[in-house]
């Protein structure tokens, strides 16, 4: 599951977690992820539109968890800067950001 035994030291299993499939495309890019305190944000496309997400890896499933399957939240865009602000990102990989959110390059782009 994606609880407490998540293995979060892997960006590829957090990469995998792709629910709920009818609205989401990615995850594309880990962007930041909290080892102790269990959480992770990514870079997706929410019903087509680029935006970050975040998902919390605690308990037996995980929050949030919809239908039997761990889901992400999506970050209001009105959210997203403030978002990457508060993250210790280097320079690069928050430019790529900026860029992905603003829709100047493709979810594919970011990475560095």
């Amino acid at each position: 599951m994606a609880g407490q035994t998540f293995d979060l030291t892997d960006d590829n299993k957090i990469l995998s977690l792709r629910s709920p499939k009818a609205s989401i495309s990615g995850p594309y890019k880990v962007v930041f992820k909290n080892i102790e305190e269990r959480w992770a944000i990514v870079a997706i496309d929410w019903d087509g539109e680029p935006r970050l997400a975040i998902r919390w890896f605690w308990g037996n499933g995980g929050n949030p968890f919809s239908s039997g399957n761990p889901t992400w939240l999506v970050i209001p865009s009105s959210l997203s800067n403030a978002t990457l602000n508060g993250l210790p990102l280097d320079f690069k990989l928050y430019s790529k950001l900026v860029d992905f959110l603003a829709g100047k390059i493709t979810g594919d782009q970011i990475y560095i």
